[in-house]
């Protein structure tokens, strides 16, 4: 947001709470500089509509009334005001324990769309004094990622209950289909964001899986109700990855696919070629389970049914006919953008808003700490304190205008006392510890804390605008059988006590014995990792816990590495000296991938596709990656390597287009 608007919104806030009779459009008009120097009526008009709206998406509670009382329908002569009491943030006071835990919710939508509000959320509580200094929750660190392009206007339709239209690819044949829907809830599980909602055509319950919408979201018009029992936490739990849907029965070749051995079971009665093991292992969606036998190539063959070997064929072949096509061409430039916090019309000014309730209540305070308590630069800070000068009650004369000081390294602020209590959180503010506290709920060694539940119910009782909002979106970090291993992890990080384990490495796919020092625990997109000290490599590296095969305690104590980081990681993969350079062709489906493997060189191409190029300590993974997507990831320069590649996928069809079961050996 421009500096002339943040001036023009405060100006009017000021306004608005300054007198309990409030004040008519014209009068405002005729007060507030830019609005009387707006060109003409209509213009006028939007601007001020524009201006009330952003206000109100702020948490600011303006209110429209008739302007005499008498005569309540007569809609020519309304007036506008902000209520001091709906507008003020109520006393509250979290213990040492809640604090961590809301601190803990705040951070966990740091890499999502939702961070901005939480950041704004935990300052405003904190400059109320509401927080309290306390240990932090050690060695835990759960995040949730928004990186769907539909996330945000879903969450906007679920809120404002608008209905809306996207297409959406099936899950069975891969076509796009138009779907028509009144959006209910939206919720985060096994890493994927779900839009749950009554499908206007088929005019029944569905729910929706943001990946898979392929266009921009349009809203439609007309309104609807949600069932009062409706809550997306409960759609959540019914999306437990159900193995009802079938038996497969695998061939896998001695020693290999752990993965998919680790759900196995062996078939004592099968008669497989020497050199393999039959095993059978229940599923609940095809394509899923096709995805993951893909990437096995060779190693892997299915026996039955003939619908999941179709579905494994139909990838194989995909990604070699993409890999065998020519080359696009492309030139590579360096893509220096890093994730931020958004800023505009929802953070600059409620930021300023924040910044005087904080120097009001602490007189004489530094400007550096101040700058460094706001997380900006001091320019920006005394670019907002310069702000104030042109701000006041309305006719903004010498003795109306906000004074601020800060010449001798303190900062000190006057005449402000319309806006010198906090603002009450808007609704994407409390939302976001709401949802993050019940979140939390759902993360083993978290979830059982009373700190928690009596936090949460602080803050539902402060916070009247998300009443009702609340069970619309949800996210579960359910570790489920990965409990016991994750309680484990948490455990051994607080404690400073080692652990050993047998680990699956995929990109060679063995199984392999680990001493690790746990340092910290945490969850992004669905899986839960241990940041730990490896004594085999003598180095930090991260576990994935469901490639854990075995964990033991030690008991032994260690000491945490030096120079070791406590900002949690931008990305789960760290460069390093030894690292391969690769650039691959990622469909305009698949983007986000660039961003989890670290990409920081790419190109758009003509199709919508983009060339990305990473950074892999081992090119060994890239057949898997390219097999599993069919025909979406390909494989573009090293040359070596693309060939290579082509060959493990030719290698993997042999057994599949002989329409026979592979052979010994």
């Amino acid at each position: 947001m421009s500096a002339s608007k943040t001036e023009r919104l405060l100006n009017l806030l000021i306004a608005l709470l300054e007198r309990r009779r409030g004040y008519s459009k014209e009068e405002l008009r005729a007060l507030i500089p830019p609005y009387r120097e707006a060109t003409g009526d209509d213009a006028f008009n939007r601007l001020f509509e524009r201006d009330k709206e952003d206000l109100r998406e702020m948490g600011v509670p303006v209110e429209t009334f008739p302007d005499d009382s008498l005569y309540e329908n007569d809609q020519s002569g309304l007036r506008y005001r902000i209520d001091r009491h709906k507008y003020r943030l109520p006393e509250l006071q979290f213990s040492p324990q809640e604090s961590a835990v809301l601190s803990l919710a705040s951070r966990l939508w740091q890499q999502a769309s939702l961070g901005s509000a939480a950041a704004r959320a935990v300052r405003r509580l904190d400059v109320q004094g509401a927080l309290a200094e306390g240990d932090p929750l050690i060695g835990v660190e759960p995040r949730i990622r928004t990186a769907e392009p539909a996330f945000e206007a879903m969450l906007k339709a679920v809120l404002a209950h608008t209905p809306v239209s996207f297409d959406y690819r099936s899950p069975r044949d891969g076509q796009p289909q138009q779907r028509r829907v009144e959006p209910w809830g939206l919720g985060n599980r096994y890493g994927h964001w779900y839009l749950a909602g009554r499908d206007l055509d088929r005019d029944a319950q569905r729910t929706f899986r943001l990946s898979r919408v392929t266009s921009t979201v349009k809203k439609l018009s007309g309104g609807y109700s949600i069932p009062e029992d409706f809550t997306m936490r409960a759609v959540l739990a019914g999306l437990q990855a159900p193995q009802d849907h079938g038996t497969a029965v695998l061939w896998l070749r001695e020693d290999k696919a752990h993965s998919l051995r680790s759900a196995a079971a062996a078939v004592e009665t099968a008669r497989p070629p020497a050199g393999w093991d039959a095993v059978e292992l229940g599923y609940g969606d095809v394509e899923v389970l096709a995805e993951e036998i893909a990437s096995h190539g060779a190693n892997a063959w299915v026996q039955e049914p003939d619908e999941l070997r179709g579905a494994v064929v139909r990838r194989l072949e995909g990604a070699l006919a993409a890999a065998t096509e020519a080359p696009p061409s492309y030139s590579l430039t360096e893509d220096t953008s890093r994730p931020s916090r958004k800023t505009g019309s929802l953070d600059q000014l409620p930021r300023l808003l924040d910044l005087v309730s904080y120097v009001t209540a602490n007189p004489g305070v530094a400007l550096e700490e101040t700058a460094r308590k706001f997380d900006i630069s001091t320019t920006q800070l005394i670019k907002d304190l310069n702000l104030l000068f042109v701000c006041g009650t309305p006719g903004y004369g010498p003795d109306q205008l906000i004074e601020a000081f800060w010449e001798d390294g303190t900062i000190s602020i006057n005449n402000a006392a319309e806006i010198d209590k906090p603002v009450r959180l808007s609704l994407d503010e409390a939302l976001s510890l709401v949802v993050g506290l019940q979140a939390l709920e759902t993360v083993p060694g978290v979830g059982e804390q009373p700190a928690l539940r009596s936090a949460l119910s602080k803050l539902l009782a402060a916070a009247g605008g998300v009443a009702g909002r609340h069970t619309a979106v949800a996210a579960d970090l359910a570790a489920e059988e990965r409990a016991p291993e994750v309680l484990a992890l948490q455990e051994a990080a607080a404690a400073r006590r080692s652990v050993e384990i047998e680990y699956l490495v995929p990109s060679r796919d063995e199984i392999t014995t680990r001493r690790i020092d746990p340092l910290r625990v945490f969850a992004v997109d669905g899986h839960w990792y241990t940041e730990a000290w490896c004594h085999r490599q003598q180095a930090v590296r991260q576990f994935r816990v469901d490639r854990m095969r075995a964990l033991t305690e030690t008991g032994e104590p260690f000491d945490p590495p030096a120079a070791r980081s406590s900002e949690f990681p931008d990305s789960l993969f760290t460069p390093r000296e030894t690292d391969q350079l690769v650039v691959l062709k990622v469909s305009e489906r698949l983007a986000e991938l660039a961003d989890q493997y670290g990409a920081r060189r790419r190109a758009l191409l003509e199709d919508g596709s983009l060339a990305a190029e990473i950074r892999l300590s081992t090119t060994a993974v890239l057949a898997g990656l390219v097999a599993r997507h069919g025909g979406e990831v390909v494989v573009l320069e090293p040359a070596d390597v693309a060939e290579q590649t082509q060959e493990w996928l030719r290698h993997a069809l042999e057994a599949y287009r002989a329409a026979a079961a592979p052979t010994g050996g």
